[in-house]
């Protein structure tokens, strides 16, 4: 499994990061525009991510404007609905206009409040049909 973990914090990255350890190969970017580019060379290299965890409050661009983006990059790519990966918005807030926002987006699979726990985030993986632990 391939991740993209997308989030301003280093200790957020690396916390999820080191929750998927052994389970999937990580890559993480420090902001919206950075993961539009990762992702761009991703997919150019055939590369697709299987999911991405979207931190919701960034700097510049947040969550919501980068899956947007990240939708985008997709469908020009010739990526279709059913092969696009899945999106898991990530968040230190957990309040209910953010959580209703993300889980009422179609293009949102999931949604995780940070800390991440390790045994919440591979029950939301297995959910997705991502990861099997048995």
């Amino acid at each position: 499994m391939r991740v993209l973990v997308v989030d301003d914090d280093p200790a957020s990255r690396h916390v999820l990061a080191a929750h998927l350890a052994g389970l999937a190969h990580c890559v993480m970017c420090a902001s919206g525009p950075e993961a539009l580019e990762t992702v761009r060379q991703a997919l150019a290299g055939g590369e697709a991510f299987d999911v991405v965890f979207l931190d919701i409050i960034m700097p510049h661009m947040d969550g919501h404007e980068t899956l947007a983006h990240l939708r985008e990059i997709e469908e020009a790519a010739g990526v279709p609905p059913e092969g696009r990966m899945r999106a898991v918005m990530v968040t230190s807030m957990d309040d209910e206009t953010n959580t209703m926002t993300a889980l009422f987006d179609s293009q949102v699979s999931a949604y995780l409040v940070k800390p991440a726990n390790r045994s919440v985030l591979l029950e939301k993986l297995v959910a997705l049909d991502l990861l099997s632990l048995e």
